[in-house]
Parts: C-alpha cells; sequence; structure tokens
C-alpha cells in the first residue's frame, strides 16, 4: 500500500513537473511572440514610415499594415456612390520575407502607381511641405494691405508668380488672379468675391490634406490603358485619350447631390441615334406621376403597351439625338440634351445621374459616325472603348498644371473617415 501511494505521489509530481514546464515554454512562446510583435510593430521601416506620413492618410504601425493602407486607403464606402475598388491583399510572408532582405521599402514602392497624375501629386506634396514655413494666406480680417500682400505670397509660392509683395493692385496681379480663379474653379471674374476668399484663406495643411485625399485616390483608381475616355466628376469634364493623348474634352453636366453619378469604369459598347427615353420608375414618381396628360403629350411623351411612361425621338426628348451606352447596374450613359444653356453655368450638378455631353456629335465623329438619321438607331461599337468615371477634386492636367475643384459630393469627408 506503502509503495502504491509512493508511485501514486511521484507520478502526480511528475505529472505537475510537466505541467510546469509545458506551462513554461507556452509563456515563453508567448511571451516571444508578444515581445516579437511589441518591437515588430515599434520598428517599422523608417522610410516606409516616412512616405506614410508625407503622402497618405494611414496611421499603421508595422510594415504590414502600412504597405496595406497605402494600397486601399483607410476609405469608409458607407456613404458613397460606385462601385467599391477591390480590396488588394499583401501576404504577411511576403512582408516578412522581404523584412529579412531589408527590402521592404522597396518593394512597397514597386507597388505604387508609376502614372505621370500620381508621381506629379506626389511632387506637388514635397512642394508643398517645403514652401509650408512660407506661406501665410490671408484671413480678410479688415487690413486689406495686408490681404494684397499675402494673396501675392499665395501667387508667387502656388502659381510661379513674379509680383511685387506690395499692397498695390496691378495688372499682373489681376492677371494671377484669373488664373487662380481658374486653377480652382471658381468664377473667372477677377474680383475677390467671397468664393475667391474661401479658397484663398484655406491654410497650407489644409492644401496638403485635400492633396493627400486625392493621391490615394490615384492610388486606388484603375489602371488604364493608351485607348480610353475619363469623366471627372468635380470637373464637370469629359477627356477622350487616344494613343495616351487627349483628342477630345469637353464640359458635362452630372448627377445632383441627392441623385449622384457614380463613381465606376466599364467599356462603352453601344451608340444609339435618336433614342427614346423610357422614364425610370423613381423618377415617374417623383416628376411625371401628377401631370396631366395633355402636359405629358405636348412634351412628346406617350405610355406603352405596359402602361410604362416613354418620351418619343425628337428635338424634345431629354436624351438629344444620341446617347452613348456603357452597361452598368447604375442604368447611368453619356447622352445629348435639349438644355444647352446649363453648360454655361459654373457648377454643373443637375442631371438624375446621367451624364450629359456639351458636344455629343464631336464625340460620335471621334468614334467613327455621323449623325445622317431621323430615325431611331443602334449601332454596336467594333472596339469597345473603357470609361472610367472617376472622383478627383485635386490633380495635375495635361499641360501639368495643378488643379482643385469643390467637394460638390463631399467624398473628401465622407470617404476618409
Amino acid at each position: 500500500m506503502k509503495d502504491e501511494n509512493t508511485l501514486f505521489l511521484h507520478r502526480s509530481y511528475s505529472i505537475a513537473l510537466i505541467c510546469i514546464i509545458s506551462y513554461y515554454l507556452d509563456m515563453k512562446k508567448i511571451l516571444f511572440l508578444l515581445i516579437n510583435t511589441f518591437l515588430f510593430a515599434l520598428n517599422p521601416d523608417q522610410n516606409l514610415l516616412e512616405y506614410q506620413g508625407k503622402y497618405s492618410l494611414c496611421h499603421a504601425n508595422t510594415n504590414y499594415q502600412i504597405t496595406q493602407c497605402l494600397l486601399n486607403g483607410n476609405l469608409n464606402y458607407a456613404r458613397f456612390r460606385g462601385d467599391r475598388t477591390p480590396y488588394r491583399k499583401i501576404s504577411k510572408k511576403t512582408i516578412k520575407k522581404e523584412e529579412t532582405k531589408d527590402n521592404v521599402y522597396h518593394y512597397a514602392m514597386s507597388l505604387m502607381p508609376k502614372t505621370q497624375r500620381y508621381t506629379g501629386l506626389k511632387d506637388y506634396i514635397d512642394y508643398l511641405y517645403f514652401i509650408k514655413g512660407q506661406y501665410t494666406p490671408p484671413q480678410f480680417k479688415g487690413d486689406e494691405s495686408e490681404d494684397i500682400i499675402r494673396i501675392k505670397r499665395v501667387f508667387n509660392l502656388l502659381q510661379g508668380a513674379k509680383l511685387a509683395e506690395n499692397p498695390n493692385y496691378t495688372l499682373d496681379f489681376t492677371e494671377e488672379l484669373l488664373k487662380y480663379q481658374q486653377r480652382h474653379g471658381l468664377t473667372i471674374d477677377g474680383e475677390i468675391g467671397p468664393q475667391t476668399k474661401r479658397a484663398l484663406k484655406k491654410s497650407i495643411n489644409n492644401i496638403i490634406t485635400k492633396v493627400k485625399k486625392n493621391i490615394q485616390l490615384e492610388r486606388i483608381s484603375s489602371p488604364k490603358g493608351s485607348h480610353y475616355i475619363l469623366i471627372n466628376i468635380p470637373e464637370f469634364k469629359m477627356h477622350y485619350y487616344e494613343n495616351d493623348k487627349p483628342v477630345l474634352n469637353m464640359k458635362i453636366v452630372v448627377g445632383k447631390t441627392k441623385m449622384r453619378t457614380p463613381v465606376f469604369n466599364r467599356k462603352l459598347q453601344y451608340v444609339v441615334k435618336n433614342p427614346r427615353w423610357n422614364v425610370p420608375p423613381s423618377i415617374y414618381k417623383k416628376e411625371y406621376a401628377h401631370k396631366s396628360e395633355e402636359y405629358l403629350r405636348k412634351k412628346g411623351f406617350a405610355y406603352n403597351s405596359e402602361g410604362k411612361l416613354y418620351q418619343k425621338e425628337g428635338s424634345r426628348n431629354a436624351l438629344g439625338i444620341v446617347k452613348f451606352l456603357f452597361p452598368n447596374k447604375y442604368n447611368v450613359y453619356m447622352h445629348d440634351t435639349p438644355s444647352k444653356s446649363l453648360f454655361n453655368k459654373r457648377v454643373r450638378a443637375f442631371s438624375h445621374g446621367c451624364i450629359r455631353l456639351e458636344k455629343p456629335l464631336a464625340l460620335l465623329e471621334q468614334l467613327g459616325y455621323t449623325y445622317t438619321t431621323a430615325k431611331n438607331k443602334w449601332i454596336t461599337l467594333k472596339q469597345h472603348i473603357p470609361v472610367y468615371v472617376e472622383y478627383h477634386t485635386v490633380w495635375i492636367d495635361d499641360e501639368g498644371i495643378v488643379q482643385f475643384r469643390h467637394d460638390i459630393y463631399g467624398y473628401e469627408r465622407k470617404l476618409f473617415s
């Protein structure tokens, strides 16, 4: 009995010792992992960390997290209309492998865009940091002479002007003011009105943040070939490129703030001459359901066999004489419009979401067709052309000039939360 008790105790001690050793080893592993993770978080590649701070709004702590955030952005799509950019995953194993070779920064940089629009904004951020200490915007608090001096400094720093920084209101100053208004999408009148004042008052930090948001949008933008159509919603412009060169530009009208034009890309496949407009149910309910039959008849509307409202082809048709289809789930397309006066406005957000073209026949000719019939006719394009509907409030234009626009849909605030 004594031997059995002794044996039992030995076994118990052995088991307890094994448990203690196992616990110690497990704790050692856990402690090792925690220390390794802690050190990993505190010691990201310094160049990568600086790149993150300078060219993004990310606040990641590890090489893996920084690279992921740079590629995908810390974006919140909850109040966004359009296609979400596919999330691009980076392998942790790949990052660790690059870390062992001390190559993680160069690896991350190999994933960044090489386009002129991206590198141009990156260079512009470098310049903004360079002039940060000299930038003193006007405040418009009553001292007009001081305001003019500060405005001249803004023009000298941002536009490469060579104005004497004194309170004199010269012809050269007016010319630079007109340039500033054009580059910011303001009313070009040479007057320092409320809109121009609001733009001029912005601090250098505010400008840097706006550019950082747009450089992130460039990072996630779809790669483009040499032949495509680009629509920039805040610019209210369409650009047609062939062989990487702009061959056609025109004003556009985009969706109202409550009926926003979505951000997406598809391929232009069809052209419809003299299209009928099949009124969508949502528009019918809001705008036409309460109209009299006489009103609808005068406007060229009729009901089809299914009882749905449509507008006959003709000069009064809301789609004009031609529309351009790039099939998508949003039912958005480009088209002509009889409301030509809207193209004279500075802010052109009046549509139900579709894109109205200033010069639709010029686009038709660019595609190799002419308007020769007054009948409804569908054309299937032999070559499908990518159409990119994007949202940029800061970009480098084809002449290398930095352009700023108002955030009409509020995405600078909604997306970057």
